[in-house]
């Protein structure tokens, strides 16, 4: 009988990642994490539902059994990992979050056996990642609470209470990646007070940080929620305006400028003048930039460029744009 060859199917050949795919797995990341967090935030209320996911059922009511159960097949592997996050406020990939957690457990129950009393799974899991696994140094077992405020101030200007320029860059960076990922414009604003150096001079430094607080105040009021305010450095703002062109961010700053002078903010030289007023740079993703670096250069350039045309007015940063842009093409 002579065989019957059956020819093999060739497989398919995966595509090429687009260019945006590194950029949708940031995103992916970001908010999975975020989804954790928020996760384990509530885990962390009722150590009895840690310890019911560790196999010590009994403090939790019976009636509830079936809802947790629900909740460890709904979750999968990401359950464990908003469990060791709740203990140990660190994340696990969720490839490695339930090989850890059954490590835990597993030793959890040998402690207990050495010490002849039931160990909390917090002192089982600082003892096994101090012991076994050798990761216990970066881990914050401060309580959700603290750690909230603990990042709060670290993010936090300590003067106006707007956020600081580490937040401002990072911040800038990850709008960047989403408005990227959505097609999405971006446009960055850079505020600075004119003459506050005369300012501070003429009623001192007290009276001045007094202004930049109500400054802070009166352009956090003045934007929307989803904007960020930031205190860039000394007397400089830096505002990020998602999903904003440049023609509406130009009205923004146009508005801000306007309202500065209606609220007469500081003292008057005399009757007629205010001694500070308000510069504006405005630079654009993705035509005034393609990186944070870019739009900051740009957004600062703008900034000084209306400054040097007599201060109190708004620049756009094109004319450094187009130069930015050809080298872009250069380098693709």
């Amino acid at each position: 009988m002579k065989k019957t060859i059956t020819a093999k199917t060739a497989k398919p050949k995966k595509k090429p990642a687009s260019k945006g795919t590194k950029s949708t797995f940031v995103i992916q990341d970001f908010s999975m994490l975020q989804e954790e967090r928020d996760f384990a935030r509530w885990l962390s209320k009722d150590i009895a539902v840690l310890d019911y996911f560790a196999g010590k059922t009994e403090k939790v009511p019976r009636e509830l059994w079936i809802t947790l159960e629900t909740l460890r097949i709904k979750k999968g592997k990401a359950l464990y990992v908003g469990l060791l996050y709740a203990l140990t406020h660190k994340y696990f990939p969720p490839k490695d979050a339930r090989k850890n957690w059954d490590d835990i457990v597993q030793h959890k129950t040998k402690l207990s056996q050495q010490l002849k009393r039931d160990v909390s799974m917090k002192v089982a899991v600082l003892d096994y990642l101090e012991t076994q696994n050798g990761k216990s140094k970066d881990l914050q077992l401060l309580p959700e609470d603290d750690l909230d405020n603990l990042m709060l101030f670290a993010n936090r200007d300590g003067l106006t209470g707007l956020h600081n320029h580490r937040y401002f860059q990072e911040r800038l960076r990850y709008e960047i990646v989403r408005s990227e990922r959505y097609h999405h414009i971006l446009t960055l604003l850079f505020v600075d007070l004119d003459r506050f150096k005369k300012y501070n001079d003429t009623y001192g430094h007290l009276k001045g940080d007094i202004l930049i607080r109500e400054i802070a105040t009166f352009l956090k009021l003045s934007c929307r929620q989803s904007d960020v305010v930031a205190r860039y450095g000394g007397d400089e703002f830096a505002i990020i305006l998602p999903e904003t062109n440049s023609q509406q961010a130009l009205f923004v700053a146009t508005r801000l400028n306007k309202t500065f002078q209606d609220y007469n903010f500081g003292y008057k030289l005399n009757m007629n003048t205010h001694l500070v007023s308000l510069s504006v740079g405005i630079a654009s993703y993705p035509k005034d930039g393609f990186f944070a670096e870019e739009l900051i250069n740009t957004a600062d350039t703008a900034l000084y460029r209306a400054k040097r045309n007599g201060r109190n007015c708004i620049c756009h940063g094109k004319r450094l744009v187009r130069t930015l842009a050809r080298r872009i093409k250069k380098r693709t």
